[in-house]
């Protein structure tokens, strides 16, 4: 399925949803609360609260919880009719997805680990020599924001480098921790993946290369506020696998004012996301919810991205995820 997080414009609540027939979102919530009544026999009331707890805390418990529950989630999904579409948007369990405002599919990660120069074509280009270690860097959770929201280019204030003028934008495939991991094997790694989604990382090439190769400079130019587009939802690990989905041969494209300017294959990554996994797990303990992006092919532009620039990254069989700069 394909998982997402969303709000509607008459509240503010941080809702969950999976991709129903392209044009429409389930509310999971609702749908749960179907499924409670249909299968437990739980009265109406009973259902609510219990559906409503399992939606009541941040994103990484609710994707926890969903494995709980994921036969019924299926089982109700099945169920929805396409001849009653109708019918379940007056009711609420389906929203138009062109109604929605979409959010970071993991609005409130512990982690978001980003691995550098993970892409040959990149690494030959910096004329870097190969690393013999998946490297790694964090991003906070500011820079986060959801599918069709604006990146904003820094402007600065009083301090010297907290303005940009020259943003590149990194592309790339991003995978999302679905349970606790500690010391995994490669061989078990796809089991505490959730999925995977795609991320933008923004990076203010300017401010990164004042001084070339400087840890502290390369932190700064990717923290700035909205530098962390990702989404429009999460293709889950069961879909990857029941659709026989090789992460590693999958064609991805960033493009700018609907104009192609990158375009590169997941299976050029030099380490793929089992030997990621395993790395990272040796180095931390990783959590319900953290995102991992595995690196970006040649970014860009040259001149760097412009007030009014629409981009999006594009990549086979995970989605299209758009952005708008100002």
């Amino acid at each position: 399925m394909r998982f997402l997080s969303f709000r509607l414009s008459s509240d503010y609540k941080i809702r969950y949803g999976v991709v129903f027939d392209e044009n429409y979102i389930v509310d999971l919530e609702k749908l749960l609360i179907k499924g409670f009544i249909d299968y437990y026999d739980l009265e109406p009331a009973n259902a609510y609260e219990l559906a409503n707890s399992i939606f009541s805390q941040q994103s990484i418990y609710v994707i926890q919880r969903l494995s709980i529950f994921k036969d019924l989630i299926y089982n109700q999904l099945n169920r929805i009719s396409r001849s009653c579409v109708d019918d379940y948007v007056r009711e609420g369990l389906l929203h138009d997805i062109n109604s929605v405002r979409f959010l970071p599919p993991v609005p409130n990660p512990r982690k978001i680990i980003g691995i550098g120069l993970n892409y040959d074509e990149y690494r030959i280009m910096l004329r870097y020599p190969k690393p013999e270690v998946p490297l790694f860097f964090f991003k906070p959770t500011n820079t986060l924001i959801g599918h069709k929201e604006v990146v904003y280019i820094p402007r600065g204030g009083k301090w010297p480098g907290t303005s940009s003028k020259v943003l590149f934008h990194e592309y790339e495939l991003a995978l999302v921790i679905g349970r606790r991991a500690k010391n995994i094997d490669r061989g078990e790694a796809s089991n505490v993946v959730f999925g995977f989604t795609i991320f933008s990382d923004i990076t203010a090439h300017d401010i990164e290369m004042i001084q070339p190769g400087f840890v502290l400079y390369q932190q700064r130019a990717k923290a700035f506020d909205t530098f962390s587009p990702t989404g429009p939802w999460i293709v889950t690990m069961d879909e990857i696998l029941e659709k026989n989905i090789d992460v590693h041969n999958l064609r991805i494209m960033r493009k700018r004012n609907n104009v192609i300017e990158g375009e590169s294959n997941t299976r050029n990554m030099i380490f793929k996301y089992w030997e990621i996994i395993e790395f990272l797990s040796e180095t931390m303990t990783l959590e319900p919810g953290d995102i991992i992006s595995l690196g970006s092919p040649p970014a860009g532009p040259p001149e760097g991205l412009q007030p009014g620039d629409i981009i999006e990254v594009e990549i086979e069989n995970i989605g299209r995820l758009i952005n708008y700069v100002k």
